[in-house]
C-alpha cells in the first residue's frame, strides 16, 4: 500500500501537521516506548522516509507533538477557568479523559534530564509553565482571589509539584482518584499560602528571650 500516494499534492507542512497528528493518535494507542517513526507513519498514512525528513531527529517530533498536542486540549475548554487553581485542577481532569499525554511527558522528562541538544528546549517548557503559574496566581492575589504571604513563584513551584505528582500517581496508581485528592492538597496548600514565614533570625530572637 503506497501511503503517500497523495503526498505532492500537499505542501510539507500539511504533512507535518498530519505526521504530528497521527504521533499523538499512536501516542494514545501504544505504550511510549512503543512509538517509533514506524507506528506514527502507519497511523499518519505516510511513508515512514517521509516522517524521517520532515524530522531528521525524533527528539523534534516528539517536542512538537507534545506542543501541538497540549495546544489542541486547550480549545476545547467551554468557557476560561475561574482561577489559576482551576485551571490546573481542569487540566488534571484532562489529563484522566486524556492520558497519552501525561505519558509523553513522563518521557519527556528524561530527555529534558539529559545532555541532549533538545534538553534545554524541554526544560524551557517546564520553566514557562511555572512562569504561567506564577502570573496567574499573582493575578488571582492582586484580584483578591487567594491569599498569599509567600511569593507567587513559591506557591506556583508548589502548585505544580502536587500538579505533576498526581499525574504520576494516575499512571501508576490507577485507582487513586487524582481530583480528590487534588482537591485535599489545594486545602492544605492554601492555608500554608496564608501563613507568613518567620524569619530564622525571630526564632534565634525568640530562643534567646525566652
Amino acid at each position: 500500500m503506497d501511503h503517500d500516494h497523495d503526498a505532492p499534492f500537499e505542501d510539507e507542512q500539511s504533512i507535518a501537521e498530519r505526521i504530528v497528528r497521527g504521533a499523538i493518535r499512536a501516542y494514545r494507542l501504544h505504550p511510549f516506548d512503543a512509538v517509533d517513526a514506524t507506528i506514527v507513519a502507519e497511523v499518519a498514512g505516510v511513508a515512514v522516509e517521509v516522517v524521517d525528513r520532515l524530522f531528521p531527529t525524533w527528539d523534534a517530533l516528539l517536542l512538537v507533538t507534545y506542543d501541538r498536542w497540549a495546544q489542541l486540549r486547550g480549545t476545547r475548554r467551554k468557557e476560561p477557568p475561574s482561577c489559576t487553581i482551576a485551571h490546573v485542577r481542569t487540566t488534571l481532569a484532562e489529563d484522566v479523559a486524556d492520558p497519552g499525554l501525561v505519558r509523553v511527558l513522563a518521557g519527556v522528562l528524561t530527555v529534558a534530564a539529559s545532555d541532549t541538544s533538545f534538553a534545554e528546549l524541554f526544560r524551557k517548557r517546564f520553566d514557562e509553565y511555572v512562569g504561567q503559574l506564577e502570573a496567574g496566581l499573582q493575578r488571582d492575589a492582586d484580584a483578591g482571589n487567594e491569599h498569599l504571604a509567600i511569593p507567587a513563584y513559591q506557591a506556583a513551584t508548589q502548585l505544580l509539584a502536587v500538579y505533576e505528582g498526581l499525574q504520576v500517581q494516575m499512571l501508576v496508581r490507577p485507582h487513586v482518584d487524582v481530583l480528590v485528592e487534588f482537591d485535599r492538597a489545594v486545602r492544605t496548600l492554601r492555608q500554608g499560602w496564608r501563613e507568613r514565614e518567620v524569619p530564622a533570625w525571630d526564632l534565634d530572637e525568640v530562643v534567646l528571650t525566652s
